[in-house]
């Protein structure tokens, strides 16, 4: 009895510790055996209203289309607007409050065309399936931006927040 008591007492402290929320440095709040995970966390330091444009028969569209990837976005803070076919983006891109346009890279080109002739002139973020190296770099010079079908989601985010940063220095530059 005198030796059962002792281990039931740091046996009922070491249960209480462990279900408290432990205080990490600084604001962060941590409960013990979880984290946070990198999407619910991240918050994109510049806002976009975000069309995806994916046409079901495209390579691309499959990952584009994901729902997981639309949510990602939208924790994130994005507006995002999926259209599948050209009438609905013509009418997305006349709305006049378009930052970028995610697509296949098959549609890139018909899709810039259309995005310089409207109100909000959107920058294009073409999807690439499967590419060689080289279609990887031509894509990549033209375009800014190198996004595949099978990059996750944190690199979408990323990709879109550099967009947006060079689309707001773009602005800066354009009014001074």
């Amino acid at each position: 009895m005198r030796v059962f008591l002792p281990v039931l007492i740091a046996a009922l402290t070491v249960i209480g510790l462990a279900s408290q929320g432990v205080q990490a440095c600084g604001d962060k709040f941590l409960l013990v055996g979880r984290g946070v995970k990198f999407q619910r966390a991240y918050a994109a330091i510049y806002p976009a209203s975000i069309v995806i444009y994916a046409q079901p028969q495209r390579s691309a569209a499959k990952a584009i289309r994901d729902p997981r990837l639309q949510t990602d976005l939208k924790q994130a803070g994005h507006r995002v607007v999926l259209v599948e076919s050209d009438a609905a983006l013509a009418r997305a891109l006349e709305s006049g409050k378009v930052d970028l346009v995610l697509t296949d890279v098959a549609d890139a080109d018909l899709t810039s065309r259309q995005g310089a002739a409207s109100p909000s002139r959107p920058t294009v973020l073409p999807v690439m399936y499967e590419p060689t190296r080289e279609e990887a770099k031509e894509i990549e010079s033209r375009y800014r931006c190198r996004l595949k079908s099978s990059d996750r989601a944190d690199r979408y985010l990323a990709t879109i927040d550099d967009a947006m940063k060079a689309r707001v220095a773009e602005k800066k530059k354009k009014i001074s």
